[in-house]
């Protein structure tokens, strides 16, 4: 909402900003009239809800400059500035240096003024997408646990899960990857691709066993994901395979989970259901203390049909 306000405002300026500027900015600084300028610093500030420093500081840069009174050096602001000041206010909230708005001021060309809205803009644009995704992550990561008191850990249950989409990157060494320390190289280049690419999830974050694998007894990792929430993009995210199944909370506390994927396999079986997915462990918590304790807390799930 605030990002389209802004967008919606940075449009009403370039529409109007010919005559914006000449009604705001070159009366300041070319005018003979100076009758009008009646208001003090302190006035003027108070009026506009800023500081002294602040005026002072947009004077010495040259984009609002007050009338000094030749006899006692003093300044003094008109009531018309108050626009000027809320429009530099309003291009500083988009992104514009100091630099940037000075050129807007003193080159009154509208190409030049467009180029620079649409830049912000798509900045804008860009910003909105990093703090929508970091909210994704954040509800994900919450939905996932607010469930966690529903169900008993290391009791699996059918559910229907919320549209998710998963980025994947396949493990290097898959028969040989039973433990998070085997497939270390792997996390750090999963981290490093999702960290690097802002379009991709970053967390919750796990592991999938191939659901052949499973049946076997083979309990080795496969492919490292990640979930979000937000739509997927068929290019490095994708849709999970099916909305309904078969789910389990683990935590350190629950039996060996091992016997976990056990008894997802067997109430697979039991329901007459289809897998349609890996097994994917999502792990939220995986923490060791000093004493080498382990403290962990994984959500499992396969996706049926």
């Amino acid at each position: 909402m605030l990002f389209s306000r802004i967008s919606f405002t940075i449009a009403i300026v370039v529409t109007n900003v010919t005559h914006v500027l000449k009604g705001f900015f070159m009366a300041q600084i070319i005018s003979n009239e100076n009758s009008e300028y009646t208001l003090q610093v302190s006035e003027f500030a108070a009026l506009c809800n800023t500081t002294r420093d602040t005026l002072r500081y947009y004077y010495e840069q040259n984009i609002l400059v007050p009338w000094t009174n030749p006899k006692n050096g003093y300044h003094y602001y008109s009531s018309a500035q108050i626009g000027s000041f809320f429009f530099i206010t309003t291009l500083r909230q988009t992104g514009c240096s100091i630099a940037e708005i000075g050129k807007i001021i003193h080159n009154l060309s509208r190409d030049g003024i467009e180029e620079l809205a649409n830049t912000k803009i798509r900045e804008m644009q860009h910003e909105a997408f990093l703090i929508t995704k970091k909210i994704s992550a954040l509800q994900l990561g919450m939905w996932i646990l607010g469930k966690y008191n529903s169900h008993k850990p290391g009791v699996p249950f059918i559910d229907v899960m919320p549209p998710m989409s998963v980025f994947s990157s396949p493990i290097s060494d898959k028969d040989s990857s039973f433990h998070a320390g085997d497939i270390a190289a792997d996390i750090a280049a999963h981290i490093t691709k999702t960290s690097r690419d802002d379009s991709l999830p970053m967390f919750p974050a796990g592991v999938t066993i191939d659901y052949n694998d499973l049946t076997e007894g083979k309990y080795v990792y496969n492919k490292l994901i990640s979930l979000s929430f937000l739509p997927a993009d068929n290019i490095g995210t994708f849709p999970l395979p099916g909305s309904k199944a078969v789910l389990c909370y683990q935590d350190n506390n629950a039996p060996d989970i091992e016997k976990t994927y056990r008894k997802m396999l067997s109430l697979i079986n039991k329901n007459n259901l289809k897998a349609v997915s890996d097994l994917y462990s999502i792990s939220l918590i995986n923490l060791y203390d000093d004493a080498r304790n382990h403290t962990y807390f994984k959500y499992l799930f396969i996706c049926v049909e």
